[in-house]
Protein backbone atom coordinates (compact mmCIF):
# COMPACT_ATOMS: atom_id res chain seq x y z
CA UNK A 1 0.00 0.00 0.00
CA UNK A 2 2.96 2.61 0.35
CA UNK A 3 3.91 1.91 -3.32
CA UNK A 4 0.24 2.85 -3.82
CA UNK A 5 0.03 5.81 -1.96
CA UNK A 6 3.26 7.08 -3.54
CA UNK A 7 2.18 6.49 -7.06
CA UNK A 8 -1.17 7.87 -6.22
CA UNK A 9 0.32 11.19 -4.35
CA UNK A 10 2.77 11.28 -7.64
CA UNK A 11 0.28 11.44 -9.93
CA UNK A 12 -2.36 14.09 -8.70
CA UNK A 13 1.12 16.42 -8.01
CA UNK A 14 1.28 16.01 -12.03
CA UNK A 15 -1.83 16.59 -12.37
CA UNK A 16 -2.18 13.20 -14.25
CA UNK A 17 -6.08 12.24 -14.83
CA UNK A 18 -5.80 8.17 -15.01
CA UNK A 19 -3.30 5.74 -13.43
CA UNK A 20 -3.51 1.64 -13.58
CA UNK A 21 -2.84 -0.51 -10.75
CA UNK A 22 -1.58 -4.29 -11.74
CA UNK A 23 -2.40 -5.69 -8.68
CA UNK A 24 -3.48 -9.42 -10.59
CA UNK A 25 -6.24 -11.42 -9.70
CA UNK A 26 -5.42 -13.95 -7.18
CA UNK A 27 -7.96 -14.07 -3.97
CA UNK A 28 -8.74 -10.49 -4.59
CA UNK A 29 -7.19 -9.50 -1.09
CA UNK A 30 -4.73 -7.18 -2.26
CA UNK A 31 -7.57 -5.79 -4.92
CA UNK A 32 -9.58 -4.83 -2.01
CA UNK A 33 -7.28 -3.57 0.08
CA UNK A 34 -6.40 -0.80 -2.66
CA UNK A 35 -9.69 -0.09 -3.07
CA UNK A 36 -10.10 0.45 0.44
CA UNK A 37 -7.30 2.78 0.52
CA UNK A 38 -8.56 4.41 -3.14
CA UNK A 39 -12.03 5.42 -1.14
CA UNK A 40 -10.12 7.34 1.95
CA UNK A 41 -7.61 9.48 -0.60
CA UNK A 42 -9.33 12.81 -1.32
CA UNK A 43 -8.29 12.86 -4.84
CA UNK A 44 -9.75 10.11 -6.76
CA UNK A 45 -12.71 10.49 -8.60
CA UNK A 46 -12.85 6.52 -9.06
CA UNK A 47 -12.11 3.62 -9.94
CA UNK A 48 -12.78 0.33 -11.74
CA UNK A 49 -11.60 -2.72 -13.51
CA UNK A 50 -9.59 -2.78 -16.42
CA UNK A 51 -11.72 -4.35 -19.72
CA UNK A 52 -11.93 -7.74 -19.64
CA UNK A 53 -9.53 -7.68 -23.01
CA UNK A 54 -6.56 -5.49 -21.08
CA UNK A 55 -6.25 -7.48 -17.76
CA UNK A 56 -10.36 -7.35 -16.37
CA UNK A 57 -10.11 -7.46 -12.27
CA UNK A 58 -6.32 -7.90 -12.34
CA UNK A 59 -6.13 -4.18 -12.95
CA UNK A 60 -7.73 -1.43 -11.69
CA UNK A 61 -8.25 2.16 -13.00
CA UNK A 62 -7.68 5.59 -11.24
CA UNK A 63 -10.00 8.23 -12.36
CA UNK A 64 -7.74 11.44 -10.60
CA UNK A 65 -9.02 15.18 -9.76
CA UNK A 66 -6.74 17.27 -11.42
Amino acid sequence: LQIVSKLVDEALMLNTKEIKILHGKGNGILRQMIRDYLKSVPGVLSYKDEKVEFGGTGITVVNLDT
